[in-house]
């Protein structure tokens, strides 16, 4: 692997500024990091491709009824009682070692499987090691619906994907990269990937195949094909000048006319995620959909941060002069005319720099630090994570994202309160 692209970005260090500080999984979409935080504790991060051992199953699971759904107060057919975790869907506890569990799964029902979360630890590590199991329930699921569901759902999408329009077949190589363990396929994936994306001219796709640069012979060439693609394809959205302007510092004047000409700035944060959660097929239970939802929201948090140094050294050194405005139109671009929490976060920065008074750079400050903190309309119940409600919001949520940016859905949701402030 010859570069990180989630810790740096395009053409050097991508920071969020010192009065921007790290929220969540990274600095430049909070909203999301914060969504992908809260399932990944719920859930385990169980979807990952290397299975986790708490997938082994108990002895004797596969002669347990797990498919069956048990009638509401049935005692469970062990003999013990019931041990059952923190992501129950009854919130009962008890202090057996070994017994069933209960979990209620959006598209399946409510199961009962046989678990050795609770066994008794013989020391502190294996203790600790107990309670992580407990956390992250999905690892107990019999194969059939968990692993092996889910295994047969993300070969599907892909296969889907793969005969789909421009973006849907770029995201579906995304989907099949190959391990670090064979270097020649992740090469040939790579450009296979490039090749796709720049074929297609959509700005999204290629934005997305960025990712791949690393893994090709000629990792600055590969991105700079991709950025002077992604402005020709998109010459309005201002994010993709700005990429280019700190990757090509030889290209900064004729970027920077391109950037202030620009007349939006659009991210997308949940751009993938909405793509792929278009195309799985509507057969795949909820709580299947809801872990490849999720994964798909960790590539979009995973796509490196744009630059802002280049335009605060460009700006600090035209202070006064006549190309200033373009500083300054640059900043109410980010403030005014963008769809990400981010957008608003840059414009603050670059605003403080070029002057703005202290009285609106509060506010932008505020309003920043009251959308970091809002939470989406729906959350992950702790006692039912893969529940129909936490699933249904969950799709909710990111198609409303893609649709209409995450600014708009969080300023909404922040307006609808009830929440932080």
């Amino acid at each position: 692997m010859k570069g990180d692209s989630g810790a740096s970005g395009v053409g050097g260090e991508h920071r969020c500024g010192a009065r921007v500080g790290t929220v969540g999984l990274r600095c430049r979409w909070p909203a999301v990091a914060a969504l992908a935080t809260a399932l990944a504790a719920g859930m385990g991060w169980w979807w990952w491709p290397a299975p986790h051992e708490g997938v082994r199953l108990h002895a004797g699971a596969q002669a347990f009824p797990w498919a069956r759904t048990p009638v509401v107060g049935e005692p469970a057919r062990a003999a013990s009682a019931p041990s059952v975790s923190a992501a129950a869907p009854e919130g009962q506890r008890t202090g057996s070692p070994t017994g069933p569990v209960a979990f209620e799964l959006c598209g399946l029902g409510r199961i009962v499987v046989p678990s050795d979360a609770a066994r008794p630890a013989s020391s502190p590590a294996a203790a600790a090691s107990a309670s992580a199991t407990a956390a992250a329930p999905l690892g107990q699921l019999p194969a059939p619906v968990g692993r092996f569901a889910l295994q047969d759902a993300q070969d599907r999408l892909v296969q889907v994907l793969a005969v789909g329009d421009a973006r849907q077949r770029v995201a579906a190589r995304l989907l099949r990269q190959p391990g670090d363990e064979d270097p020649g396929a992740l090469a040939a994936w790579a450009s296979g990937l490039v090749a796709d994306a720049l074929a297609s001219r959509d700005a999204q796709a290629m934005r997305w195949a960025g990712a791949a640069c690393p893994f090709v012979d000629d990792e600055v060439g590969c991105r700079r094909r991709l950025l002077r693609a992604r402005t020709q394809a998109d010459p309005a959205n201002a994010l993709h000048w700005l990429e280019w302007l700190g990757d090509e510092p030889e290209a900064a004047d004729a970027v920077w006319a391109g950037l202030v000409r620009a007349q939006h700035w659009r991210e997308q944060p949940l751009g993938l995620a909405g793509v792929l959660m278009r195309t799985v097929a509507p057969d795949v239970p909820g709580y299947v959909q809801a872990t490849m939802a999720v994964e798909a929201m960790a590539h979009d948090v995973a796509f490196p941060a744009p630059p802002l140094a280049p335009v605060l050294e460009r700006c600090a050194a035209q202070a006064g002069a006549a190309a200033a405005p373009g500083c300054e139109r640059f900043a109410r671009l980010l403030v005014e005319r963008g769809d990400s929490v981010q957008a608003l976060m840059l414009g603050r920065e670059l605003g403080e720099r070029i002057g703005w008074p202290a009285e609106q750079l509060q506010q932008l400050e505020h309003e920043v630090q009251a959308l970091q903190r809002q939470e989406v309309h729906w959350a992950v119940d702790a006692q039912r994570p893969l529940g129909c409600e936490t699933v249904q919001g969950q799709g909710g949520h990111i198609a409303a994202v893609e649709r209409e940016g995450e600014l708009a859905v969080l300023r909404r949701n922040r307006a609808a309160g009830p929440g932080p402030r």
